[in-house]
């Protein structure tokens, strides 16, 4: 329950599809975790970790996301439950979701749980989820979060910049333009000269 939940909550906090959930590891995020839940704007560095078109080697980009929106979703308690349960275990290293030889795991691994879920919520709560719809056709992971996170702000009215700006790294990433090989470190110190921008998205959710 603890990693499906912070699956979820960070999947949707980031707009994140399913195959980029499945890049988060923690040794990024426990890096830095005490200097930010601690920041006078509480917030948690969420980083993935992968190979990237046009990049040779291991290469990280972070997101920070607000420890608590203004609508009282928590993305700070539901990664410190998955750093906590981790650490019971002696696991302090690696992805977030990760198979037993450590790789991470498929983009839609969370899917069958998803649809769970949706089927319950489609039975007990009627007038969220139409009947007859077909929610595992409709709906999953390698693109609901997205979709639903990039919604929801552009209904609360969050400028279009501000959007965008959320979905920066996936441009760099894809254009080939992002820096071969950053460290933690020093993509670290690129996030915080824009920290108030890039938080800007997690307002509206």
């Amino acid at each position: 329950m603890r990693l499906e939940g912070a699956f979820y909550i960070v999947a949707f906090m980031l707009a994140l599809r399913g195959e980029e959930v499945s890049l988060i590891e923690s040794r990024g995020i426990r890096k830095y975790w005490e200097q930010e839940v601690n920041h006078p704007k509480p917030q948690v560095f969420i980083t993935l970790l992968g190979q990237f078109k046009n990049e040779i080697g291991e290469t990280y980009h972070s997101m920070p996301v607000l420890a608590q929106t203004p609508r009282s979703l928590q993305p700070l308690k539901w990664v410190d439950r998955f750093i906590k349960e981790y650490e019971r275990k002696g696991i302090v290293l690696g992805y977030m979701f990760h198979n037993q030889d450590g790789s991470h795991v498929k983009g839609k691994f969370m899917d069958e749980r998803f649809h769970e879920r949706l089927l319950q919520i489609q039975d007990i709560r009627r007038y969220l989820i139409l009947e007859g719809t077909d929610v595992i056709k409709e709906y999953g992971t390698s693109r609901s979060f997205r979709r639903g996170g990039t919604s929801e702000a552009t209904n609360q009215r969050a400028p279009p910049q501000v959007i965008e700006l959320n979905g920066w790294w996936r441009k760099s990433m894809q254009s080939g333009a992002s820096h071969l090989n950053i460290t933690i470190r020093e993509h670290y110190m690129d996030i915080r000269l824009v920290m108030d921008q890039l938080l800007e998205f997690s307002r509206f959710l």
